[in-house]
């Protein structure tokens, strides 16, 4: 009976290496795909196997529809579908930069696009016409990196005219945050009347005050007063007039040759005036005017208060305008029965002994 389980034994170790040895080995070239696209860079270079030219402009680009297929979304429709280009040999391109199209074609087969101050909006809006949206996001990345007072408004228009709503959302935010250096820049001064409009109507403008705000209008309205007087009492009923400080309002509202002439805007400097002189009836002169802006409405400090060790000392900060806490300072050591108060701009914290 040994000898035959013996027997059995062998036979099986010989079958389990006969099917070992016709199982066939997987080989994996590691570098594979990098060789292969820098093969097919090659034939590109030297215009090789190429089935189809891009015209743009004055630029002849060769390039091979599978790779161009592989690369973009909206070559793979061109090319995979009942059209015309479909079978084209050569392709012209309508208003399409033809620097960015040499760089995008170039990506396709490289997987690397430089992206420079002076090209990258063209570069983007080629992107996002061709559905490549690795480039999209890196160019979107690119701008955000170079938001400036100068130029956060321009890139805020380009990036709602490509549909592109993280770089606006990013913008935006970047304008509404830095607006007092904003104003001084050439684009606000050169920004159409309903733009203006919709920015001195937003509360989350970031302001010390309203008398910044007026300042912006103004500075707006002089650069191009014979074209921009008709709108000025629109934009001034998105100011908050009753807000300001009564001697502001007589020495540099009331008395600016902008808004003498017009009836509507002495209507509102008077409603401003009232507020303030008739101070029992301010309920009755409610109005989104007298409704303060988030950074204008003024700060929330929490100081010290109860926590699992019986008494913290942090000191934290609420913000209005961006809805967050901050921590801003500790207190020397845990406190109980304290009195806080401000006095200019200072806040004290008096300890009570009983």
């Amino acid at each position: 009976r040994y000898l035959v389980q013996q027997t059995y034994a062998s036979q099986n170790q010989a079958n389990s290496r006969m099917e070992e040895s016709m199982t066939p080995d997987l080989f994996h070239s590691h570098n594979h795909p990098e060789r292969m696209i820098r093969k097919m860079e090659q034939y590109v270079e030297k215009r090789q196997l190429c089935d189809v030219t891009l015209i743009v402009g004055s630029k002849r680009i060769p390039a091979h529809r599978l790779v161009l297929s592989a690369a973009s979304d909206y070559f793979a429709a061109m090319f995979m579908n009942d059209v015309k280009e479909a079978s084209m040999e050569e392709i012209r391109m309508k208003d399409v930069d033809p620097d960015a199209m040499v760089a995008i074609v170039n990506y396709a087969y490289t997987g690397k696009i430089s992206l420079q101050e002076d090209t990258v909006e063209n570069l983007l809006s080629t992107a996002c016409l061709l559905q490549l949206s690795e480039v999209v996001e890196a160019c979107c990345s690119f701008l955000m990196k170079q938001l400036h007072p100068s130029n956060c408004i321009g890139i805020r228009q380009f990036a709602d005219a490509q549909g592109c709503s993280n770089l606006y959302k990013v913008a935006n935010t970047y304008l509404m945050d830095n607006f007092v250096q904003v104003m001084h820049n050439q684009e606000f001064l050169i920004l159409p009347a309903e733009e203006v409009c919709r920015l001195l109507a937003s509360d989350d403008l970031n302001v010390p005050d309203e008398e910044t705000i007026f300042q912006a209008l103004v500075m707006w309205a002089k650069h191009d007063l014979s074209n921009r007087k008709k709108y000025l009492a629109k934009l001034l009923s998105h100011i908050k007039l009753p807000l300001m400080s009564p001697q502001f309002i007589a020495d540099h509202v009331e008395t600016n040759a902008l808004f003498r002439e017009e009836k509507e805007c002495q209507a509102l400097i008077m409603e401003a005036l009232k507020y303030h002189l008739l101070p029992e009836r301010r309920s009755s002169f409610q109005s989104p005017r007298t409704k303060p802006r988030k950074s204008t409405v003024g700060l929330m400090y929490a100081v010290g208060g109860i926590d699992c060790n019986k008494g913290a000392t942090t000191i934290e900060k609420y913000d209005l305008r961006t809805n967050s806490w901050t921590q801003v300072a500790n207190m020397s050591g845990r406190r109980l029965q304290f009195g806080v108060a401000v006095i200019e701009d200072k806040l004290y914290i008096i300890q009570f002994n009983f």
